[in-house]
Parts: structure tokens; sequence; C-alpha cells
């Protein structure tokens, strides 16, 4: 969902207020929407909204649907592992890497 089109859903939404726009070090952004109803606040990552569709983001908002919170994993040398446990330096090298296209051709 483009975010101008999510800002006119919650300011046209009866029982949801806009509070503001967080920026953490990282540089990601987040959108704080508070469910006037039950007085609810949710922070929403720009990347989420994004992502998301309309009906799937005013369930989260409005206390419908239970947000999910996804765990970045990564496959290194034939094994998982979470990379929240990981270093600066750990995390910067997974930054670096290069996504291949990789196809077998006839």
């Amino acid at each position: 969902m483009e975010m101008t089109s999510f800002f006119d859903a919650v300011q046209n939404h009866p029982e949801l207020e806009g509070i503001g726009i967080d920026t953490c070090q990282e540089g990601k952004s987040s959108v704080i929407v508070k469910y006037t109803k039950n007085d609810l606040m949710t922070k929403l990552p720009v990347e989420a909204i994004e992502e998301s569709d309309w009906g799937i983001l005013q369930d989260v908002l409005t206390g419908q649907r239970e947000p999910q919170v996804l765990q970045h994993m990564t496959r290194v040398v034939g094994y998982f592992s979470r990379v929240e446990n990981w270093n600066k330096s750990k995390v910067g090298e997974l930054k670096d890497r290069q996504k291949g296209n990789y196809a077998v051709v006839e």
C-alpha cells in the first residue's frame, strides 16, 4: 500500500488517529497509530505498510488481528541461524553479501 493512501485511510477512519512517525537509529521509520476505542497504540514499520493491503492493516490497528513479528533468518554453510544475536560486524557482512540469480542452463 502506498504511504499517502495509508495516511488517507487512517485519517478517514472514524476510530483511528495518526499519532506520529518514529525514526530509529538505523534510519528506519515507523508510523504510530492510535485506536481511539480502547487507546491501543500500534507502531507499524514503513516496510510493513508498503507490503500490506489496507484490510490487513486495519484489522491489526483495530485489534481484530494479531500483528506478526517476523525474525530474520539466514542460511550459512548449510545451517540456519538467527541474526538477532549477531554482532555489528557480522550483520554488516550479511548486508554486503551479493544475491545471485542462479539458473540451470541446458
